[in-house]
Parts: structure tokens; sequence; C-alpha cells
């Protein structure tokens, strides 16, 4: 489990939670954890499901919200859980 807080998100609003985030994603289990906050991202977080199996992402403690303020989503899943 990866807060996204535990590796540097502020989910304030205004950060960019870029950076923070896709590193919960490379160095977690592939269960990302949001509490609550607004999280702003500039680039698709990418998940690499071959690397990271089963993937979730789920909110804690009220209302979680990712804000997309750049082109694309703002997640990318890739490849399968297969690899």
């Amino acid at each position: 489990m990866a807060d996204v807080r535990a590796f540097g998100a502020r989910g304030d609003g205004r950060a960019d939670d870029t950076q923070a985030i896709q590193r919960a994603v490379k160095e977690g289990d592939g269960l990302l954890i949001f509490p609550r906050g607004v999280y702003r991202v500039t680039r698709p977080i990418e998940v690499a499901l071959a690397d990271c199996g089963p993937a979730s992402i789920s909110g804690s403690d009220g209302v979680a919200r990712v804000v997309m303020e750049g082109a694309g989503p703002a997640f990318h899943l890739l490849g399968t859980h297969e690899g």
C-alpha cells in the first residue's frame, strides 16, 4: 500500500503532485491510497501493470480528487497483468 502523501504529494490543489504520485506507483505494491485532498497532475501517471501486478487506486478519509492540468489522461495503464 502506497499513501501518496508519504511520497511527497501535498493534495492542496496548488502544488504539482505528479512526481510524488509517479514515485508512489514505482516504489509501491500496486495499491495507491489518496487521503482527502485535491491532487494536481500535469502529465499522465504511468502504471506499468507488468511491474506492479494488480493495481488499485483508492481514497481514504473523505473525498480525494485528481485534477489533470496537462494533455492526456491522468492515469495511463500500460500492459496487462500477464506482462
